[in-house]
């Protein structure tokens, strides 16, 4: 497969809504899309909300929309596994900040003692990163900056086909540039090495969070307080992370109290890189 034209490999581009941030504290997939393409045009579809078997905190409500009523009805994750594996057989998988997605598919099927398909990957934010310098490498604001519609619902099936027009801009900017990609391995090698999942007790952090700990730069949070269950907008810097047994902590600079402080993950609602 790696020595075939693009156009004639079948590309699954992948994207999950979830409960939380990480699969190891027991949050779930509650929502999956994939659609299948070839030659840029879409085949396929698989979409589908998912019944996480857990509840859903309003923090992730207020990002994806996705309430306890939608789910309550919904398929399992067992009872989807099957037909899920059976649609992404013999394709690449495409999703932006790829660990992420491909995390949550590998806990979900390791509880049913399945194994993530060993599909090659691509990830767009890693093609990002190599060959741009966008303010921010999150899909919205990827999008925002090349000029693509993006549908304010964030949801599963709307992230997979602007993941879509993100790695279809990159390539032909990229051709445009001189970079020649005649064959699949070409673009495998846009992201300089394959994507490769982190240990199983290792936390995959958000794209914004990994950027501003890597560049040392500002973020922009809303962040549900512990004590009064207020929520309030805060500007830091994160400095460094640490995990407890329950809870994964950003240790941060933070500019409305003047002082460094520590906000815990699964408390922050929102996140939005600063220039």
């Amino acid at each position: 497969m790696l020595s075939q034209d693009p156009s004639q490999v079948y590309f699954a581009f992948l994207d999950v809504e979830t409960t939380g941030l990480d699969p190891h504290s027991g949050d779930k997939i509650c929502e999956i899309a994939v659609i299948k393409t070839l030659d840029g045009q879409v085949l396929d579809e698989f979409v589908t909300i998912v019944n996480p078997g857990r509840n859903i905190p309003e923090r992730a409500v207020s990002i994806h929309g996705i309430t306890e009523a939608m789910v309550k009805s919904a398929p399992l994750f067992r009872d989807i596994a099957s037909d899920l594996l059976n649609f992404l057989n013999e394709t690449v998988i495409v999703a932006h900040n790829a660990r992420f997605d491909l995390e949550f598919l590998r806990s979900e099927l390791k509880n049913l003692d399945l194994s993530l398909p060993e599909n090659d990957v691509v990830d767009t934010l890693g093609i990002a990163r190599r060959y741009y310098k966008f303010p921010s490498n999150s899909l919205g604001d990827i999008a925002r900056y090349i000029g693509l519609p993006i549908d304010k619902q964030h949801r599963a099936l709307a992230d997979v086909m602007t993941t879509k027009g993100i790695l279809e801009f990159f390539l032909r900017d990229l051709d445009v540039r001189g970079i020649r990609l005649k064959r699949l391995k070409d673009i495998l090698k846009l992201q300089g090495k394959s994507v490769e999942l982190k240990r199983s007790n290792e936390l995959v952090l958000p794209t914004e969070i990994e950027q501003a700990l890597r560049d040392k730069s500002k973020l922009e949070i809303k962040y549900l307080s512990a004590y009064k269950e207020e929520t309030s907008v805060r500007v830091i810097e994160p400095f460094d992370i640490s995990v407890s047994k329950a809870n994964t902590y950003i240790h941060a600079y933070c500019h409305l109290r003047k002082e460094r402080c520590t906000f815990r993950l699964d408390r922050i609602l929102g996140i939005k890189a600063l220039a």
